[in-house]
């Protein structure tokens, strides 16, 4: 019986693998028909959309609570989002406050009610005022995706920051756009069964290959910006993904999704703001931007995965030393010294605000610091005449700030201003020399005069470690409400802004 049974297992099995194969077979057999046919067509194809605007949209950001997109709002007033005209960006930018429209208070719906609109839009602290009248753009828009994003080191004495990510750049080619590739997308990779319903294959490419196919890659010209190093070995290895989506397959539009999958470790600059450290909150700026076009040709846009992805990350992260607390996409317009007057690139400005864990810091070098000051001024209880008791515990605890220096000094960069964690060593350099004056000028006043000796005496020993507490907190005050935004959680409460 165990025997008949494995027997029809076994036939089962092998029913299965062949039927597994068969399908592969066919998908590659159809895949390898397809690049034929791609590489027969005598242009390379291009996913333009056109399309009549002002010049520019209105900024949108994906609500995950929603899941949608919806129109951002500053002070109660619409933002200006992507740029399509260059000339637009001498007058305002991403993010500026659309305030009026024809005189009237904006609202989207007057886009699409006037052909010419005079703009009140509040640029900084300047309203500049534009007449704009709707044109007709052609444009690319490949769309990032970001998978996966680890924090491998943040290095703010050397302002690097190192990170892992893996993402995709893709595009849409729409069949009313591109009828040619259409014709050869629903030959070769859309197919009719025989009940009637349709099936499709998803075609996958190295770069070589890719290249054969008279197909415009996504991510064609596309790369991070001030980065210094990168894992060529990772970085080098692109991978395609073609797709078809058709109402015959229920989808809403009918094109073709190209997809570009990138990855590896990348090192870039980045700019830290150190004066509240150890209780310091900083932003880490991944930019990625396109060297090869310029708007309107092709502007980028994130993806509504980027925004899950992110958030399950910022959940879920584990940076050494830090903590993720919030991340936001940003449009970036950038323009380098080479480009002419009226060229932008586009990009996006991946934004992630980190915030110090501040532990080690508190216990292992500003508590230390503390007690060794505590047991410094410990001396203002030894009677004055014992000179050389007195002067031996304040030499021994001035010798052991020293040491923490050193320590603070292989975290930080030579900088021309003084982070919270200086200003609390510096204090308590003062504060450790105060007690080797008093011991040395309190024996002087024993012999000349006693009665001002014991006065100074008394006040040691009552003002003199709680004046310190309070100089300390004065100075985390006060850097709090200096830089309210570059400070943690723990010191940020007491800005008064």
């Amino acid at each position: 019986m165990r025997k008949k049974l494995f027997n029809i297992l076994l036939k089962l099995k092998i029913i299965v693998i062949f039927l597994l194969m068969s399908n592969i077979n066919t998908a590659l057999s159809n895949c390898e028909t397809f690049s034929n046919d791609l590489a027969q067509l005598n242009y390379k194809y291009k996913g333009s959309v056109d399309f009549e605007n002002f010049g520019f949209d209105l900024m949108e950001k994906y609500d995950e609570n929603s899941k949608s997109w919806k129109f951002t709002k500053e002070n109660g007033n619409f933002q200006v989002g992507r740029i399509y005209d260059p000339k637009h960006l001498k007058f305002f930018k991403a993010g500026d406050q659309i305030l009026k429209a024809n005189q009237k208070n904006f609202s989207p719906e007057i886009l699409n009610e006037n052909d010419t609109i005079e703009f009140e839009i509040l640029n900084k602290e300047e309203i500049i005022k534009k007449k704009i009248t709707k044109s007709k753009y052609t444009t690319f828009n490949p769309i990032l995706d970001i998978k996966y994003l680890d924090f491998n080191k943040i290095d703010t004495k050397n302002g690097i920051v190192e990170f892992s990510m893996k993402y995709d750049i893709f595009s849409r080619h729409l069949s009313e756009s591109h009828p040619e590739l259409w014709n050869v997308v629903e030959e070769n990779i859309i197919l009719k069964l025989d009940d009637g319903s349709y099936t499709y294959y998803v075609c996958d490419y190295t770069q070589k290959q890719f290249n054969d196919l008279k197909l415009y890659p996504p991510e064609k010209g596309f790369k991070i910006l001030n980065e210094v190093k990168s894992d060529k070995d990772l970085v080098d290895n692109k991978t395609y993904e073609l797709s078809p989506y058709s109402t015959k397959l229920g989808n809403s539009d009918e094109y073709l999704f190209i997809s570009s999958e990138l990855g590896g470790t990348y090192s870039i600059k980045n700019k830290f703001n150190l004066k509240t450290f150890p209780f310091d909150k900083q932003t880490v700026r991944i930019k990625i931007i396109d060297d090869f076009q310029r708007i309107p040709n092709t502007v980028l846009f994130e993806s509504s995965l980027s925004y899950l992805s992110l958030s399950n990350i910022k959940d879920n992260n584990d940076i050494p030393g830090w903590n993720i607390k919030s991340f936001d996409f940003n449009i970036l317009n950038y323009q380098n010294p080479f480009f002419m007057e009226d060229d932008y690139a586009t990009g996006i400005e991946l934004s992630m605000v980190i915030e110090r864990k501040h532990s080690y810091y508190l216990y292992k070098v500003i508590l230390p610091i503390v007690l060794i000051l505590s047991v410094c001024w410990l001396v203002v209880w030894i009677d004055p005449k014992e000179l050389e008791a007195r002067l031996t515990v304040t030499i021994v605890c001035l010798l052991s700030l020293i040491a923490y220096n050193f320590v603070i000094d292989s975290e930080l960069p030579k900088l021309e201003y003084l982070t919270v964690l200086d200003w609390i060593i510096l204090t308590s350099y003062i504060y450790a020399v105060i007690p080797n004056i008093l011991s040395v000028v309190s024996f002087r006043l024993l012999k000349t005069n006693q009665l001002l000796g014991n006065n100074i005496e008394k006040l040691s020993t009552r003002y003199g470690v709680l004046s310190y507490f309070l100089v300390i907190l004065l100075i985390i005050l006060i850097n709090a409400n200096i830089n309210p935004n570059n400070s943690t959680a723990i010191i940020s409460w007491m800005a008064l802004k």
